[in-house]
């Protein structure tokens, strides 16, 4: 089952899930050890273009791994004791065997895997700057890390 099948599946369970576009994810920086704020979004129309980022799941990997996701929605679940909770649906990230004609020291590979599963969004680490990798076969699509964006991404991805 898809992504947008599966989002179709969960949205009918209006008045148990609320969904929502846009997360303000909290982390901690790994630089200087100060709060800091993430903008996520997971929109299929947003300013007329579809917007799905990517983030760092809090995973039990070995050290140097990252847990990449893409977000495909985000929801409030009204659980049968009354009590609350978030959930994202995501398309997971792991790393891929394709190799690009032009590879650099470091350079890290994603596929994006078609299956989505819910995870708790108290899992929900940082998020994560993708670029679609150009030359490669359009399924699954395949994205480069960027892992220079800040001096906190630097630390995160082991560098």
């Amino acid at each position: 089952m898809n992504c947008d099948r599966k989002l179709t599946f969960v949205l009918t369970f209006t008045n148990q899930l609320h969904p929502y576009q846009c997360l303000y994810l909290t982390y901690q920086s790994l630089e200087d050890w100060t709060e800091l704020q993430d903008i996520l979004r997971c929109n299929p129309d947003f300013q007329g273009e579809p917007r799905y980022d990517c983030i760092i799941i809090n995973m039990d990997l070995p050290s140097g791994q990252l847990s990449i996701a893409r977000l495909r929605g985000l929801f409030n679940c009204r659980l049968s004791s009354g009590e609350t909770c978030d959930v994202a649906l995501v398309c997971m990230l792991p790393l891929s065997k394709w190799k690009p004609k032009t590879k650099w020291e470091g350079c890290r590979i994603y596929d994006e895997l078609k299956e989505p599963r819910f995870i708790m969004a108290k899992y929900l680490l940082h998020g994560a700057h993708m670029i679609s990798a150009f030359g490669a076969s359009e399924s699954p699509l395949k994205f480069y890390l960027n892992d220079t964006i800040d001096s906190d991404m630097f630390l995160r991805a082991g560098n």
